[in-house]
């Protein structure tokens, strides 16, 4: 095999192991959450912390020397698959629970960071980029959809243990994340040639006031809306849910939601590119208002029907998307990305502390329609992304 087809291998099974942690610790966790019987507050409560390896990112990630990048790897791949296991085992006791699943948002984090790392000192084709960006997708898929279909179809054929099928999922992880150790073991190149960074626009837009706000209020109503609706989606009727079940909820937002997601930021990208990010923000920012508009409508209608659930958020992931490009452009051109990187992480955090004590004393249409209200920050964020260029 050529050096080119041999680093699509080793890339590809990079790539797709980065995402798959984050999906358990921000998304599936939350199903497991509320069937350990937290309620939706506490579950949100629980998430929080998971969020700290990436707002401290900007602090810990620049002590991480390039020459460590691929023994981190092996050993957060290792740490994950012994941390996964040690899960399954001590998966009825909520706080050994919780504090393994701090364990691997950092270790989930720091293998990010070495991935990326080490796939920048490796020189890359074109071809590379969408590779590694396909792969990424997959591992969310198959994370948050074909996981979650697994997890509900052993609820069902084990319905006098829930938490069976937890224990398989979190079994077969571990076992994943061994056999990638292994793996990478043999694959991953033990040299490297430096290469030149992965193209991004000018670093031209310093840290200021205006630039913090953008980064903290743009998508900070959807960041409420994004956890809340997992949520939603699962729980009751009765209590104002939709009723999903894991398997329809890793179809809906584990497939459905990931295409919408990618479709709608490929064309926002291309918006960007073609016409420029000041033209299009406030399209992009009045399209971050939908998700909200259609958890308003979920809220109060509670559609049973299971092809109308999935447009809607076929329909909200595909805006959602499409907006967040102009939050991504902002992040490609600053001069400390880092610093971008962890305001986003904690705009997320603190969406995530804001929702738990509001759903613990209102309901969920309540709840949407703040977040509706709040979606005026996004248009503010736009007002201030106008005024962002003229800053030296």
């Amino acid at each position: 095999m050529n050096s080119q087809g041999s680093t699509s291998v080793w890339l590809s099974s990079l790539f797709f192991a980065k995402g798959m942690p984050r999906v358990v610790v921000f998304v599936i966790v939350l199903l497991l959450f509320r069937q350990m019987g937290l309620t939706v507050s506490e579950s949100l409560y629980g998430v929080a912390p998971f969020y700290l390896p990436w707002v401290l990112k900007v602090w810990w990630k620049p002590h991480i020397a390039p020459k460590y990048f691929r023994l981190l790897i092996l050993t957060t791949q290792f740490l994950l698959a012994l941390t996964f296991g040690l899960l399954a085992f001590l998966l009825t006791s909520l706080w050994p629970t919780i504090g393994l699943l701090v364990l691997v948002s950092w270790l989930t984090a720091i293998h990010n960071v070495a991935a990326d790392g080490f796939a920048r000192l490796h020189p890359l084709s074109d071809h590379h980029s969408v590779v590694q960006e396909l792969f990424r997708k997959f591992g969310l898929i198959v994370s948050q959809g074909v996981l979650l279909v697994l997890v509900g179809n052993l609820q069902v054929f084990f319905r006098h243990d829930v938490f069976y099928a937890w224990r398989v999922l979190f079994y077969f992880l571990s076992g994943f994340y061994l056999l990638l150790y292994f793996w990478h073991v043999w694959k991953l190149p033990r040299r490297h040639r430096p290469c030149d960074e992965t193209i991004l626009p000018p670093a031209t837009l310093p840290v200021s006031g205006r630039v913090v706000f953008f980064l903290l209020a743009y998508a900070f109503a959807q960041g409420m809306t994004g956890k809340v609706s997992i949520l939603f989606l699962i729980d009751s009727y009765s209590r104002g849910g939709v009723a999903l079940s894991p398997q329809e909820f890793g179809f809906i937002m584990g497939i459905v939601g990931i295409v919408g997601l990618t479709v709608g930021g490929l064309l926002g990208n291309k918006a960007i590119t073609l016409f420029g990010l000041s033209r299009f923000r406030w399209p992009m920012a009045w399209s971050m208002a939908v998700p909200c508009f259609v958890y308003v409508y979920f809220s109060y209608w509670q559609p049973r029907e299971l092809l109308q659930i999935g447009s809607g958020v076929l329909l909200e992931q595909l805006t959602y998307g499409f907006g967040f490009a102009a939050y991504l452009s902002v992040l490609r051109r600053m001069t400390h990305r880092e610093l971008g990187k962890s305001l986003m992480a904690l705009s997320l955090l603190l969406s995530c502390l804001v929702s738990a004590p509001l759903l613990a004393i209102s309901n969920y249409n309540a709840f949407f329609v703040l977040t509706m209200v709040l979606a005026a920050l996004t248009s503010g964020a736009a007002y201030i992304l106008g005024k962002i260029p003229r800053e030296k």
